[in-house]
């Protein structure tokens, strides 16, 4: 693998693991792919509260963050506490697709993390495993907590492993060419949305200036829990700052809002309207009703949080996870958001979204019956071992009636 190097598809396949929150007496695997067997680009996580959607995607984002490092120093924490402190450990796949020197290849990625005394992984996947996903080959990655603050790379015998993850390593920091489009980065991305979203006001003292937002440009995982509590942190320095760069990003921001977020509701994202304020504003109704982005409503400040930070840092190939996608939303916004991300993931035939959800308008959306072009639908009902074994006592029960009623 060279410098030249074409990332084409970058796709979780499944999470498997193993003593973290709810998941703590068995080891638990979590399928990523649709019914004809391809990783999935629209995926709910449904269950009641308690039951482990929001580990699950703390845990993607958490392995994630083990790629961007130089291999040459030693390897960070996961800043997850299960993975940090405790004896969890969770293994993460992706299908990975790419070209090189003009050849095509796909093969198995796994990215392994937590308490382990020697090199480790959950799955290791057979030939006939690779061929259920056309690919050819499996290499694996991940970092090994031996003892307290005791962190070790695995995986870097493998030739392809430390090819690919010094590439990515040497991407950070690089433009994203956000907006998405054809000029974006290809490197992977992952962009979580904790469930807790905000767009809190700037303290009156903050000092606004034009600088770079904070985590700008490419970073293989970003994590965004609340929006404005500083300058470099805040919305309104994102929008000045493409403001200022005028390469064209600025107007895709605010048309991106303003296509997914504000549609029919009479609402409208000005951007930047006086220089010397570099405050933005939303247009309602009439021109003179202007309202800054921590005044809007909750359902808006999510949203609008989303999209912007979304469309900033998003690459050719991302991983969307939003918890609890429906927060704060009327049941109008709540289909709305989920009827809006499907368009997106048509338009970006790299991005996969993972939306965790109690709503059933969110639900409804999903639709596995129905075929849409340009997605790949699929869902997880999590459960207790007890429920499980009481739904399948149920399923048992009524196989027996119509057997017997058959005969």
């Amino acid at each position: 693998m060279d410098d030249s190097f074409n990332l084409i598809e970058f796709a979780p396949l499944g999470l498997t693991l193993e003593r973290i929150g709810p998941f703590q007496d068995r080891v638990e695997f979590f399928d990523f792919r649709d019914t004809p067997g391809q990783p999935s680009n629209y995926y709910l996580l449904l269950s009641g509260n308690g039951r482990g959607k929001t580990h699950i995607l703390e845990i993607m984002a958490a392995l994630m963050g083990a790629l961007g490092q130089k291999l040459d120093s030693a390897p960070k924490p996961f800043g997850f506490e299960p993975l940090d402190k405790g004896d969890g450990r969770a293994q993460l796949d992706f299908r990975v697709s790419y070209v090189n020197q003009g050849i095509a290849h796909t093969v198995v990625f796994s990215i392994f993390g937590g308490r382990a005394e020697e090199e480790v992984t959950f799955k290791h996947w057979t030939t006939d495993m690779l061929l259920e996903v056309n690919a050819t080959a499996w290499h694996h990655f991940g970092v090994i907590r031996r003892a307290a603050n005791d962190y070790k790379w695995i995986g870097l015998r493998d030739d392809w492993t430390r090819s690919f993850v010094t590439w990515v390593a040497d991407m950070v920091g690089e433009n994203v060419g956000s907006f998405g489009g054809s000029s974006a980065l290809i490197a992977p991305t992952l962009i979580y949305f904790p469930a807790y979203r905000d767009v809190v006001p700037l303290p009156e003292d903050e000092r606004r200036a034009i600088e770079a937002p904070q985590d700008w440009n490419y970073r293989p995982v970003h994590i965004f829990r609340q929006a404005g509590k500083h300058w470099r942190e805040s919305l309104d320095n994102l929008l000045v700052w493409l403001m200022w760069l005028n390469d064209g990003r600025y107007q895709a921001a605010l048309d991106l809002v303003n296509e997914y977020v504000f549609a029919e509701t009479g609402k409208e994202l000005i951007g930047i309207p006086n220089r010397n304020e570099l405050v933005a504003k939303v247009k309602c109704g009439d021109a003179r009703s202007l309202h800054r982005l921590d005044q809007l409503s909750s359902g808006e400040k999510s949203l609008i949080q989303i999209f912007l930070l979304l469309g900033a840092h998003m690459t050719r190939n991302t991983i969307l996870l939003i918890d609890e996608v429906d927060a704060h939303l009327h049941p109008r916004l709540r289909a709305s958001i989920a009827l809006r991300l499907k368009d997106l993931l048509k338009r970006e035939s790299g991005m996969s979204a993972f939306l965790a959800s109690h709503a059933d308008e969110v639900i409804d959306s999903l639709s596995l019956e129905v075929e849409e072009p340009g997605l790949r639908k699929s869902a997880l009902l999590l459960e207790t071992p007890e429920e499980e074994a009481e739904a399948a006592r149920i399923i048992a029960e009524a196989k027996f009636i119509q057997q017997s009623l058959g005969n």
